[in-house]
């Protein structure tokens, strides 16, 4: 009988890909939550949350990685 080959991830993952750890997905309550965030902080970091939160809105649906 032969043995089959089995297929190797050299030939399906593209070249250039590395490996990383989903550590959330962004979704519209996940953009709310840092903007409610915002609202208990002051200065710069309630700018830089807000920053943050605008930005993810423009990718809902997309994961954020480490």
């Amino acid at each position: 009988m032969k043995k089959k080959k089995s297929i190797k991830k050299d030939e399906v993952v593209p070249k250039g890909l590395s490996t990383a750890i989903l550590a959330q997905q962004i979704t519209s309550d996940y953009v709310l939550e840092l903007y409610e965030k915002s609202k208990s902080l002051k200065g710069k970091k309630k700018t830089d949350m807000l920053a943050v939160a605008e930005k993810l809105s423009k990718h809902v649906g997309k994961w954020l990685v480490e």
